[in-house]
């Protein structure tokens, strides 16, 4: 399902080249950035916390093989969009309006802790439902991973 023309959707990643589960969940990025290769979607890694090196997401890029933008959050993604772990998960709009916002899928259910098959496919299905002009079914889902620097841990209202 091929659309000419601009990209319509953003994907954000809040990344971290030190987190196992980013380090874990990259070979689903992969998969991701293959099926939606042909589609109007812009993936793009941000990494929030200040101490990371610009090496170290070049690194972290080649490492797991991934094609998708990568940048220092050098312009403030994480306070715009309220991002607190990594991975964290955004799918935009045109408009830069949230779409979906949580975890990748369902693999890991609490730091540590994963599940030996992934159940729920959260960013697939939150990608695929936007790019039909549907609702997205679940639009908010709880991240697991590591915390973003600075950010405050307070659950957020949802």
């Amino acid at each position: 399902m091929s659309m000419a023309g601009p990209k319509i959707l953003k994907v954000v990643l809040f990344l971290a080249p030190l987190c196992p589960i980013c380090q874990n969940m990259s070979y689903d990025l992969r998969l991701l950035e293959a099926e939606f290769a042909d589609d109007p979607v812009e993936f793009i890694g941000v990494f929030p916390n200040a101490s990371t090196q610009p090496a170290q997401i070049e690194a972290f890029r080649q490492e797991y093989g991934l094609s998708m933008e990568m940048m220092q959050d050098t312009v403030g993604w994480t306070e715009a969009l309220d991002a607190h772990w990594t991975p964290e998960a955004f799918v935009l709009d045109a408009r830069d309006s949230v779409l979906y916002q949580g975890r990748i899928n369902d693999r890991y259910f609490a730091p540590g802790r994963r599940r030996n098959k992934t159940r729920n496919r959260d960013l697939r299905e939150a990608i695929a439902s936007s790019l039909k002009g549907a609702a997205v079914a679940v639009p908010r889902t709880d991240a697991v991973g590591c915390p973003i620097e600075g950010m405050s841990l307070a659950p957020t209202k949802q």
